[in-house]
Formats: C-alpha cells, sequence, structure tokens
C-alpha cells in the first residue's frame, strides 16, 4: 500500500470509528486485544509473530504505534523506503517526529552524513544539532556554517560529545579570534563553570589575553587581591575580571567590596554598563545577606541593570523592609515579567497608602478589586468590598466538539487512554496542544473534563489564557474522600481540595522528578512516617497511587503542619510544599503581616504555592457552596519563630 492510500485508509478508520462507536464496540474490543498481543509480541522480540497477529489491524487507530515500534527497534535493519513512508504517511504527527529524531540518531552513528541532511529538520536536541553542523562540515556544506555553531558555543550550559568537531572547526576559523573566544570565556565564568572557561581559555592566542584568564582564575579564591593588584590602565577583558573579582568579593565581604568599588572606581574608567553590573552585584549580594545598606543598594542599580531579578529582590526587600517610598517609586512603572503585574499594582497601593496618597492607592486598589486573582481578593479585602468571581461557564457547539475529536492525535490519545497506555496518551495529547489556537484550547478543555482527564483540561485553559470557566478550572473530584477526611480532622474541605488541585490537578496518578505520588504528591518516606503518625498501616509507594489512600493520608500530613503552626494556614501551605523546618526558619522573631510575610518567602516556588493554596481555598469554599472565608481572616498574623500557642500575636 503507498503511503498516501494507507493515509487515507487510515483516515476513513478514524472517521468510522468516532462517528459509529456503538457499531464498533466488539470490533473495537477485538483491535484492542490484538493490539496488546502485538506489543507483548514486539516487547518479546518475536517479530515474526507481531507481523502475524498485526495482520488486520491495518484500520486501528493505533496500528501506526505497532509499526513505529517495529522501525523504532530495527533502524539499522530497515529500508530507508520503510522510514520514508512512515514519515510521509503521518506527516505532522507525534510518532513522526519521534522517528524522524530515532532515524537522525541512527545515521549520524552510522556517519551517513548526506543521508541525514536529507531528513534534517529543526530539532530541539543539542547533540543532533551539533551532529547536523558535522553533516556540514563532511559534505562541504560549511557555508555560513561559523554563524550557525556560534550560538550554540557561546551558550554558557555543558555541550554533549557531539559538538567536539563542531567546536573544534570553530577554533580553528580564522573568524574565531581571541576576542570571540573571550565572550565565552566571559560567559562560562559569570556561571560559575570554571572548568569549562579554563578548557575554552586554552585557545587563546595573545599573551595578553592567556595572562588576563590566569588573573580571572585567581579572582575565584582570592578576589580581594586581583582587586588590589589592578593598575590605573586596564584592558576591556580585564575589566571584566575586576568586575567578577568586585561580585565575588561582595558575597564574603560586601563592606569591603564596597570599599574597593569605590576605590576602583576612582582609578579605573568603567564604562556605563561595568559600572552597572558592579552595582547589581553589589545590591544582589546586600539582599541575599540580608545587610542594612540593602534598600539603598538595590536603589542604587542603574535602570539598564534592573532585570527580572534585580525587580523581584526590590519588591521583596521593600516590602520586608517596609521601606515604602522605595517601593512606590520601584513600582511606578511595568514590571519585567507580566504575571508580577498584579503583585506589582496591589503593593504600589499599600506604598501609596503607607506615604499618605490615599486617592491614588485607592483607585489602584478599586481597579485590582475587579480581578479574580489572590491579589484582587486582598485589594477587595481593602475596600470591604464582595469578591468578583467573573464565572462564565464554556460552551461548545457538536460541530466544535466533533471536529475536535477527531483530529487524528486526539483519537490516538483517547484510545492509548482506553488501553492503558497513558504516558503514550499523554504524549500525544500535549503535542496536538501545541498546535492549537485558544478557541480550540477551550474545546480541548471541555472535552478533556468529559472524558476525565481534569488536569489536561486545566492545563488546556492555561495554554489558551481562557480562566473563567471555574467549573473547568476547580474541579469538584474526589470530594467524598476529600470531605470525609476534612472532618475527620477538623479542616475545612476546600484547603485539602485546594492542595489537591495543586500538587497534582486532580491526577491520581501522577509522579514527581523528586519521587512524590498521587493527587496530594506525598514523599513515600513522608506518607510512611505519616501513616505510623495515624496509627495506620503502609504498604508502599504503589498504596500512594490509590485516591482515597492518598488523600487520607496527605489530610493527615496537612492537619499536622496546621497544628504544628497553630491553625495558620498561610504556615501549613508553605511548610507543606518546603518543609516545616525551613519555614520555622523563615519566620521571625516578632509578629508580622500574613500578606508581607508570603512576599518575604525566599524561594519564589514556595512563595506562589502559598498565594496559590490560599486563592484557591477561597474559590473551593465557594465551589462546595459554602461561604467564601475573607483572606484578611484568613491570613492570620505570622507569629515569632518560638510562639507557644495561636495567640502570640493577640495579647
Amino acid at each position: 500500500m503507498s503511503p498516501g492510500s494507507f493515509l487515507a485508509a487510515w483516515a476513513v478508520s478514524l472517521a468510522i470509528v468516532v462517528a459509529a462507536p456503538a457499531a464498533t464496540a466488539d470490533t473495537l474490543d477485538q483491535q484492542r486485544a490484538s493490539f496488546r498481543r502485538v506489543l507483548h509480541a514486539e516487547a518479546a522480540g518475536n517479530q515474526a509473530q507481531a507481523r502475524a497477529l498485526s495482520r488486520g489491524l491495518e484500520t486501528y487507530p493505533l496500528y501506526p504505534y505497532i509499526r513505529y515500534e517495529e522501525l523504532r527497534t530495527r533502524l539499522a535493519q530497515r529500508p530507508q523506503g520503510e522510514v520514508e513512508q512512515f514519515l510521509s504517511a503521518y506527516a505532522g504527527s507525534f510518532l513522526a517526529e519521534q522517528l524522524r529524531t530515532a532515524w537522525l540518531r541512527e545515521l549520524a552513528r552510522t556517519m551517513q552524513w548526506p543521508l541525514f541532511l536529507q531528513y534534517w529538520q529543526g530539532q530541539t536536541d543539542v547533540a543532533l544539532t551539533c551532529q547536523y553542523f558535522t553533516a556540514r562540515l563532511r559534505g562541504r556544506a560549511d557555508a555560513g556554517l561559523v554563524a550557525d555553531i556560534t550560538p550554540v558555543w557561546l551558550a554558557p550550559v555543558p555541550r554533549p560529545a557531539a559538538c567536539d568537531e563542531p567546536f573544534e572547526y570553530l577554533y580553528a576559523n580564522a573568524a574565531t579570534d581571541d576576542a570571540l573566544i573571550w565572550q565565552r570565556v566571559r560567559a562560562l565564568m559569570n556561571a560559575g563553570d570554571l572548568a569549562r572557561a579554563r578548557a575554552t581559555a586554552a585557545h587563546l592566542k595573545a599573551w595578553d589575553y592567556k595572562a588576563t584568564f590566569a588573573a580571572w582564575s585567581r579572582a575565584t579564591t582570592a578576589p580581594a587581591a586581583v582587586l588590589a593588584g589592578a593598575g590605573t590602565s586596564v584592558s576591556v577583558p580585564m575589566r571584566d575580571v575586576l568586575v567578577y573579582a568586585l561580585g565575588r568579593l561582595a558575597r564574603v565581604d560586601l563592606d569591603g567590596a564596597r570599599v574597593r568599588a569605590a576605590d576602583l572606581a576612582s582609578r579605573v574608567p568603567l564604562s556605563a554598563g561595568e559600572q552597572a553590573a558592579v552595582a547589581r552585584a553589589l545590591a544582589v549580594a546586600a539582599a541575599d545577606s540580608g545587610h542594612a545598606a540593602r534598600i539603598a543598594l538595590l536603589d542604587a542599580v542603574p535602570p539598564a541593570a534592573v532585570d527580572a531579578d534585580i525587580e523581584r529582590y526590590r519588591v521583596r526587600e521593600g516590602i520586608a523592609a517596609q521601606a515604602w517610598t522605595e517601593l512606590a517609586r520601584w513600582t511606578a512603572g511595568t514590571p519585567a515579567i507580566a504575571d508580577e503585574a498584579l503583585r506589582w499594582r496591589y503593593w504600589r497601593a499599600q506604598a501609596l497608602a503607607r506615604l499618605g496618597q490615599t486617592a491614588e492607592a485607592t483607585a489602584l486598589l478599586q481597579a485590582l478589586a475587579a480581578e479574580r486573582d489572590y491579589y484582587g481578593f486582598l485589594a477587595a479585602d481593602k475596600l470591604q468590598q464582595d469578591y468578583r468571581l467573573n464565572f462564565v461557564p464554556l460552551t461548545i457547539s457538536a460541530e466544535e466538539r466533533a471536529a475536535f475529536s477527531t483530529r487524528p492525535g486526539i483519537v490516538r490519545a483517547q484510545e492509548l487512554d482506553r488501553v492503558a497506555m497513558n504516558a503514550q496518551a499523554r504524549q500525544e495529547w500535549s503535542f496536538e496542544m501545541k498546535h492549537l489556537e485558544r478557541r480550540q484550547l477551550e474545546v480541548a478543555a471541555v472535552v478533556a473534563a468529559s472524558w476525565g482527564w481534569p488536569d489536561r483540561a486545566i492545563f488546556a485553559l492555561a495554554d489558551g489564557v481562557s480562566y473563567d470557566d471555574l467549573s473547568l478550572r476547580f474541579p469538584l473530584l474526589f470530594t467524598d474522600s476529600a470531605i470525609s477526611e476534612a472532618r475527620r480532622h477538623g479542616i475545612d474541605p476546600a484547603r485539602v481540595l485546594a492542595i489537591v488541585r495543586i500538587e497534582s490537578a486532580f491526577r491520581s496518578d501522577a509522579r514527581s522528578p523528586a519521587g512524590a505520588l498521587g493527587l496530594m504528591q506525598l514523599m513515600p518516606q513522608t506518607a510512611r512516617e505519616t501513616a505510623r503518625a495515624a496509627g495506620r498501616a503502609f504498604n508502599g509507594p504503589a498504596e500512594l497511587l490509590d485516591a482515597a489512600a492518598n488523600i487520607a493520608l496527605g489530610t493527615h500530613y496537612l492537619h499536622a503542619m496546621l497544628e504544628r503552626f497553630h491553625g495558620n494556614f498561610a504556615l501549613a501551605a508553605a511548610a507543606y510544599n518546603a518543609g516545616p523546618q525551613r519555614v520555622w526558619q523563615w519566620q521571625t522573631a516578632e509578629c508580622i503581616a500574613a500578606e508581607r510575610w508570603v512576599e518575604m518567602i525566599p524561594f519564589s516556588e514556595t512563595r506562589g504555592y502559598v498565594r496559590r493554596a490560599i486563592f484557591a481555598a477561597a474559590i473551593y469554599q465557594w465551589r462546595v457552596q459554602r461561604p467564601i472565608m475573607k483572606l484578611d481572616a484568613v491570613m492570620t498574623p505570622i507569629p515569632p519563630r518560638d510562639a507557644i500557642d495561636s495567640h502570640a500575636c493577640t495579647r
């Protein structure tokens, strides 16, 4: 069968499967059973049996997976024509991309460079990208190659061995002079990669560059000595070293670094960019160490050096120090990161209010209170207004549902889910999501929810920046277990549902890279200790993939965190995410307003987690038809580190 006719037959089968499922139920069940037997034979290495079993499955939606496995596992023995046929028949699909990548790796392994170039399409894999450069080198197709290799080479991150040959070509090229090599040295040194910086510096030719790098190496351990030895006539590369040395010294002796910086500025004509880099390094060191001069040093960073990191430091430290004058000035513009806009507006309003600029502060809060957001709710509390939920349920037409549901990748995703190939189902689904417009993503969310895929519905809405259907974004699932366990421990069920939503998006088989499992993302060791404290058996990590067991253990752990922190949900949520010991360290020696304390959490992940938990709990109170508890009532003051009860801030 030619690629064209194969694809046509396959497309017809998809239409039949979707349009008339009742009429083909028995056939589909038979096909699913045969499909499983084929994969079992493939896994056992019985190619002949697999081929025999696959006959008659050509119209089954997952037939491409049979062909893919057959080709992928034996690429070295397969004729080029079979690969070409698959890539043509399933062009634009997830499997075609996967097979192309595997085929390119095989061609690189066997050094079939002309074929590699023939099948090359842009890849995100760095090793394959470097092998593409190698293929061009071997084929003498090197026009513009230096310019193509340079960005990959300059990036200050580890590169695979496949990049060695293109990089050596770059070093040998006349266009690669010491000034260009120094760019990579500088990037690697500023990234803290001394080993690779040394390997790169070995290619420097001029004596003065070599001597300058030797000074840079010394600056990693003796920055003060390098600074003290600097003369008045300093080359541009040496100024890189001095700026680095000042930043290095600032981490261990900020006051000494400030003195050295002033001395250097009086003797060496630093450029505006170099002066800005010094100011930034001093400010970051001051903020990280809690130095008394941190507000002044953050304020001294020139506008050209104010990036997202400096903005975050400014907001965090301005709130912590209650430096309202500076905070009002720092938040006057637009933040570098769009997601920070509501945070900026809220804290600008707070700063202006503290400075007596009540009218402007109130206007900011009025606009902010219209937002369905953590900061919008805080603003509404300040104005004593009701929360604006702005709930608008999505509706999709039958035509939109049908058009989406018959997309080949979506058909495969649903069928993969039905044969318990969940990982592959998610891969197919995620691949399709990358190619959808906003309205299609909204349709995807509605369809995913109807298919029992709440996490994919939530993520589709986020990808489409569509936030108004709260029933899809905050689904009511596993509510019997959540309510039962919450009542057992005297916890608001909305808080349990909020944690489930944040941790797993209601995916009961969720697994994190760190090993956390299930709905409430418990580490096995934490679950074991929690089970022991609860007086119940723990039957191993697999138990955490059971929804009821996971919620029971997760709720018990959340209750333990609430007890440890005297019922304070902000502290308990932070502890659930980062661990109770860290949260204890983050508490101060005095009472502090919860909204300020949340902003002072040093981990950006935990800071966001606490805000989301508090906000999601409010939404879930509404979802379970309970009155929404105002955030200013939930966010009770954060007690001192060694407080012995919940009344430490009310005496």
